[in-house]
């Protein structure tokens, strides 16, 4: 959230070229690779159609505050965890194409999101103390 993962565009010597390596359509960046690049846009929107979140959510930052300002309760709790969940995998999706030349696509990873969405809310469900998530 603080802008301070390694990216691209602050490490140029490591890598000549810049594209995001999801979408190779812009220079990577954190704004881009987590709400503006294409493949990550589409992640962001078929989940947010899944939890039935109508804000739209340009950066990490406004998806925070939106996520923030829930009611308490189950539901609120599961999308705020999404979110970190959403960013993890992207990130895994970004490291995968550069250092294992290998790629999956947005339905393969939503479908991964789903998984651990359900892992989290069942072992919440058996322990609901032990997943306490406040942002």
């Amino acid at each position: 959230m603080l802008g301070k993962l390694r990216m691209r565009d602050c490490l140029p010597f490591l890598s000549p070229d810049p594209k995001c390596p999801l979408c190779q359509n812009a220079d990577e960046s954190h704004a881009h690779l987590f709400f503006n690049c294409d493949w990550s846009s589409s992640l962001w929107r078929k989940t947010r159609l899944w939890l039935k979140i109508h804000h739209n959510m340009p950066s990490l930052r406004r998806a925070t505050q939106v996520l923030q300002h829930t009611k308490k309760g189950l539901q609120p709790k599961m999308r705020r965890v999404s979110l970190a969940v959403l960013v993890y995998l992207i990130w895994e999706e970004r490291n995968r194409r550069i250092f294992d030349n290998t790629s999956k696509s947005v339905e393969a990873v939503f479908r991964k999101f789903q998984i651990l969405f359900y892992t989290i809310l069942y072992f919440h469900e058996k322990n609901p103390l032990a997943y306490n998530v406040a942002f």
